[in-house]
């Protein structure tokens, strides 16, 4: 077992875990309660096969170098619905945040 990546980012964190379970890489988080007062233990994510950390290090690089999310809400450029800013897509159409940029 092997450490692959820790932050106090939840978000990241989260991103990576979805990239590891997409890829079939077996891993644990560790540290995602803080269990003493005081005490400040950053989320670590593990993975568990040896054979599998250089990949996971492949993902772990991609995930990481994502440009951040933006919060900022935005109107779909297709049909005009308001969205909130973490989307990338309309809900409604399934058009792209970016749809003629």
């Amino acid at each position: 077992m092997k450490l692959l990546y820790t932050s106090n980012d939840v978000r990241t964190i989260g991103a990576l875990q979805s990239v590891l379970d997409e890829a079939g890489i077996a891993y644990e988080v560790r540290n995602e309660t803080m269990p003493y007062p005081g005490a400040i233990f950053d989320p670590e994510v593990w993975v568990i096969e040896d054979g599998e950390f250089a990949r996971a290090c492949g993902l772990r690089d991609v995930v990481t170098q994502l440009p951040p999310v933006s919060q900022t809400p935005w109107t779909c450029p297709s049909c005009g619905e308001k969205l909130e800013g973490q989307f990338g897509s309309c809900w409604k159409c399934g058009a792209s945040r970016n749809v003629g940029a």
